[in-house]
């Protein structure tokens, strides 16, 4: 019982009078599996309620994309799909389904750059994304399906409901997978934001050595999906929802979006130096297959 109080007496002086280093934490909820058609919302009322888990102030809630293209029916069946001749030539060289090649360019608006092996790299409103970010994975068989649309409004619409029915002011961060250039592995995008910002500017800053910061930016929204994927999981988890607590950063009152975060296609270090002939590589598909 002493060595207890002693422990007990130590961590309040800690807390009380030792900065503690800065810390943040993640909490991911296991939740029903989400039917088409069906609301995203009280699926995840019912996931707190299971967790026996309360919101707070300042919490930021991220999303899984996909749950949202099942609540509005967001799939195609691919029997129902009929591939055009430029789909199956994309297709060949790709070596995937004529199909699912069809139902990309469409989704892509026919900004098809490139592909490797069962995958086509494509130019859609959230920057290069992997065939157009419609998916197989977690979809019934025989069907794909598609991203979510205006994400960025089913943000702020979910953040306010929070607000009205659970009286709590918290960010929302609707996520999508993606992968970073020559590196394994998948990552987190945001597609779509409320109540926090997209990025931390920190042009003119200074770092260490007084050096004044000129293009850094840090993709805020980014970073918190990719730690909350950690453990929500990409395959059979059933972890749709994850809590971020701790980092203090959101603004009920500003709109923000996904956008904030996205750059034009010639200041991409990636793109850019590449942006011309990538250009002149997507009219040749297009002219070849007209």
């Amino acid at each position: 019982m002493l060595q207890n109080k002693a422990q007990i007496y130590e961590r309040v002086i800690r807390v009380l009078f030792v900065k503690l280093p800065p810390t943040y934490q993640v909490f991911a909820l296991e939740s029903e599996l989400i039917r088409p058609g069906e609301e995203v919302f009280p699926a995840f009322i019912a996931s707190l309620e299971k967790h026996k888990f309360q919101l707070e102030d300042d919490d930021i809630v991220v999303i899984a994309s996909k749950v949202f293209s099942y609540q509005d029916n967001l799939m195609l069946k691919l029997d129902e799909i009929e591939p055009s001749a430029h789909a199956k030539w994309i297709a060949k060289k790709a070596t995937m389904d004529p199909r699912v090649a069809e139902v990309v360019i469409r989704e892509s608006n026919n900004r098809v750059i490139g592909w490797v092996y069962r995958v086509l790299l494509t130019e859609t409103e959230h920057g290069l994304s992997a065939n157009a970010g419609i998916d197989l994975s977690n979809a019934p068989p025989g069907y794909v399906l598609l991203l979510p649309r205006n994400p960025d409004e089913i943000a702020k619409r979910f953040r306010k409901r929070i607000q009205k029915e659970l009286g709590k002011s918290v960010g929302v961060i609707i996520i999508d997978s993606r992968t970073i250039p020559l590196r394994k592995g998948t990552s987190a995008i945001a597609l779509g934001i409320s109540g926090l910002p997209a990025i931390i500017d920190e042009r003119g800053k200074t770092d260490l050595y007084g050096y004044k910061m000129m293009i850094t930016t840090r993709a805020l929204a980014d970073n918190i999906g990719t730690a909350a994927t950690i453990l929500m999981g990409e395959t059979n988890e059933k972890r749709p929802f994850a809590v971020v607590r701790g980092l203090h950063i959101t603004q009920p009152d500003l709109d923000s979006v996904s956008q904030d975060a996205s750059m034009p296609p010639q200041e991409c270090l990636y793109v850019g130096p590449l942006y011309s002939s990538i250009k002149e590589k997507v009219q040749k598909i297009q002219d070849e297959n007209l």
